[in-house]
């Protein structure tokens, strides 16, 4: 071999080596994408809203999905202008299921309730909202789950009055997490969706309240007076607003709360079951 070859030869490893590198750093720096999912269940929602700011700042891309309760429980405007998303997508304005999770990396259901871990465990389908994840399940997508408002022992729960469930109740839903995580879905508390999405580990481990170590409900004025007593109308000024407090206030027919409150998946069905309307103030 002459020497001119090889300093070719030389020449081409170096070029080849440069652009395998190049493309290399160009996939290391391409933004990641994920599709958020936030159901019903208020709980946790909190800190799963500061983990996707915090996948944001590392420069993920995320698309958010509402179920419907999820757009009655919580505030999609709101949502949508804390992440600085172009859109909310919701079952009124989804064109292409397909559209939404065939670029994704990863599933994030930002929040999940009781009922959603109940249905994907048995593989019910029946909704847009559940749709998208089965799709995405099947499709091989990884799903990274708050398991905060499914976890019977999670402690805001028990701090809303609900960590009293029968022992057979609580392993029922223990049970639909456990199938969950058979799935291959990956079940954290909402704070460490970003460690788990970035590292793939959560950093944070919980002690769990069992059955029989509920935390009593907090007592604190709800209801302040009626802006009308002839009216019906009466405000809830809390930034959670549980079934206890839709219970005590049932005979109004108009229910003012700020704009930021939360309302768990047990009041909207209070709400529901008593023909309330809901105004955000």
């Amino acid at each position: 071999m002459d020497m001119k070859k090889m300093l070719d030869d030389g020449l081409m490893d170096i070029l080849i080596q440069k652009i395998v590198d190049e493309v290399i750093r160009r996939i290391k720096n391409q933004p990641k994408k994920a599709v958020v999912f936030f159901t019903g269940g208020a709980i946790g929602f909190r800190q799963s809203m500061d983990s996707l700011l915090k996948l944001q700042k590392d420069g993920w891309q995320l698309k958010v999905v509402l179920s419907d309760d999820g757009m009655k429980v919580l505030n999609p405007d709101a949502i949508q202008k804390e992440l600085n998303l172009d859109k909310i997508y919701y079952s009124g304005n989804i064109k292409s299921q397909k559209e939404l999770y065939s670029s994704a990396e990863v599933l994030i259901i930002g929040t999940m309730s009781i009922n959603t871990a109940a249905k994907i465990a048995t593989g019910v389908t029946d909704s847009v909202f559940l749709t998208i994840i089965n799709h995405g399940i099947m499709a091989g997508i990884p799903v990274i789950a708050a398991k905060n408002a499914c976890d019977p022992d999670d402690p805001q729960r028990a701090e809303l009055g609900m960590g009293k469930s029968p022992q057979k109740y609580r392993q029922m839903l223990i049970n639909n997490m456990d199938t969950l995580s058979d799935f291959g879905m990956q079940l954290v508390n909402g704070e460490d969706l970003y460690t788990t999405c970035v590292s793939g580990t959560p950093t944070v481990k919980k002690k769990l309240i069992v059955a029989g170590t509920a935390v009593p409900e907090n007592i604190e004025p709800a209801v302040r007076p009626a802006v009308t007593a002839k009216s019906g109308e009466c405000v809830l000024d809390k930034k959670v607003i549980s079934r206890s407090d839709i219970l005590k206030i049932r005979d109004a027919e108009v229910v003012k709360i700020p704009a930021g409150s939360i309302v768990t998946e047990y009041a909207v069905e209070a709400i529901n079951t008593f023909g309330l309307q809901i105004i955000r103030i």
